[in-house]
């Protein structure tokens, strides 16, 4: 080989390929400086391997070669978009497994002076592929620069997970695919549960969930998260919010599991006090059930209902309100509050705390809280518009002369006792005496004799003889 004052010189580069089907796996590599070629790689795989992993353990072999030979700047060609772009961090890692393959790759391409990966057509990437597809069939074919080497295992090392205490739930497959590769036995659809395991990741031993509305969402098991929504939904936070807001709400905090929505609503039927109140549609937290929440719960507390109030008070300001969209904790200390529920089942927003970033974060807060505010009363103010105006299509207005002639609701207190239920909703007619304006009246009976009191236009209606 050259020394190492001419491989600074030299325009070392690398051609990589991976092939993978029925017959097998296998990676070509093809190590040239300038347009020599120095030497050549057929890789057979002793494991089962995607074409995706293939070609990751192709650049990965590349790598270590170049390495190995002391080469401090390369070059590398490969035909696989997906790796080329993934290398560039131009696309997102989605895949567990294949993450766990870049990882390793940028840790090599660090120890390079230069490093560049460059996307080509499977046209000029031929020999890299020739040697890809001869590691599959095992062909031999003999050349003074070939070699013909087998993986038995992959690039990262599985590791097993055992635990004598932790209970197989929903979470298991996810953590033994994304640890060890191993795909559930009893799963129908494999390939829907690699697109699904590609959402979750692991940090530690604790599965995550990437999300939208948080950047990780920590997986839970079915019993914590049975805590988490008696704590949400009934607790000190509690507010007897809806099935949707509820699971919002959780996943505002920062939870998750498999089956999350299924079992709010599932929560809010069997709750006695929302029984009634169980709907498919989103109803805003403070409209729904604050005054039932307070029923429920300082009923059931007899004297000592005083000590109470905090909680339903708690979980009105830990809510969502619809008028402004954010909560009014927040819109009174610009930071949301540290629910109970997060101490118990600690989340990373917990478990990564630190004083220092904490206080920098909450002086930008505080900065920022001032606009929100202003932001929550235009979002208010435009709220009570659009309600004015829905309310207002449904109104039928009416109004009523001098003289005209109409009928009056019957009040609970003037219905006949003996009626029963046959009673009738309607009584008079009586005459108009007077339009007081506003939708109030002064009424008379036909004899001309005044009725105490003035009753409002909802009270009545006109008369047809």
């Amino acid at each position: 080989m050259t020394d190492d004052t001419q491989n600074t010189e030299v325009n070392w580069s690398i051609h990589v390929d991976g092939a993978s089907n029925r017959e097998g796996s296998g990676a070509g590599v093809l190590l040239k400086e300038g347009d020599k070629v120095v030497a050549e790689q057929s890789l057979q795989f002793r494991f089962n391997a995607s074409n995706n992993q293939a070609e990751y353990e192709a650049l990965l072999a590349g790598l270590k070669l170049a390495l190995q030979l002391q080469i401090p700047r390369i070059t590398v060609y490969c035909d696989s978009s997906l790796v080329v772009h993934q290398i560039k961090g131009e696309f997102q890692v989605k895949d567990p497994l294949l993450e766990k393959h870049w990882l390793i790759t940028k840790d090599l391409i660090s120890k390079f002076s230069k490093f560049d990966i460059i996307h080509v057509n499977r046209e000029q990437n031929t020999r890299a592929d020739v040697l890809s597809k001869l590691a599959t069939t095992r062909q031999a074919e003999h050349t003074s620069a070939l070699s013909q080497l087998t993986l038995d295992k992959l690039s990262f090392e599985q590791d097993t997970i055992l635990s004598i205490i932790q209970v197989p739930d929903w979470r298991t497959p996810f953590l033994k695919y994304i640890n060890t590769g191993a795909m559930p036995h009893n799963e129908p659809n494999l390939l829907l549960f690699r697109r699904r395991a590609s959402f979750y990741t692991v940090l530690g031993n604790t599965l995550y969930r990437r999300a939208h509305s948080q950047p990780l969402l920590k997986c839970i098991s079915n019993k914590e998260a049975e805590e988490v929504m008696t704590e949400t939904h009934e607790g000190i936070c509690g507010n007897h919010i809806g099935g949707r807001a509820l699971a919002a709400k959780i996943l505002r905090t920062g939870y998750y599991w498999s089956t999350i929505k299924r079992d709010c609503f599932s929560k809010l039927k069997a709750c006695d006090n929302c029984q009634k109140h169980a709907t498919l549609s989103e109803t805003p937290a403070e409209e729904l059930h604050t005054i039932e929440g307070l029923k429920k719960k300082l009923g059931e507390a007899k004297g000592e209902w005083a000590d109470l109030i905090p909680e339903i008070l708690w979980g009105y300001n830990t809510s969502i309100q619809s008028a402004t969209e954010e909560i009014p904790f927040k819109l009174v200390y610009g930071a949301e509050a540290l629910i109970p529920v997060e101490v118990s089942v600690p989340t990373l927003r917990t478990d990564l705390y630190d004083q220092s970033n904490n206080l920098q974060a909450r002086s930008v807060e505080l900065d920022l809280v001032e606009e929100e505010r202003d932001i929550s009363a235009i979002k208010q103010r435009a709220r009570k518009q659009y309600i004015e105006q829905r309310h207002n299509k449904r109104v039928v207005h009416r109004s009523f002369n001098s003289g005209d002639l109409v009928l009056r609701r019957t009040e609970e207190a003037r219905k006949p006792p003996g009626h029963g239920k046959l009673a009738a909703n309607w009584e008079g007619p009586f005459r108009v005496l007077q339009n007081l304006g506003k939708g109030a009246y002064k009424l008379e009976t036909l004899k001309g004799d005044h009725l105490s009191g003035t009753w409002n236009v909802s009270s009545l209606r006109g008369y047809q003889s």
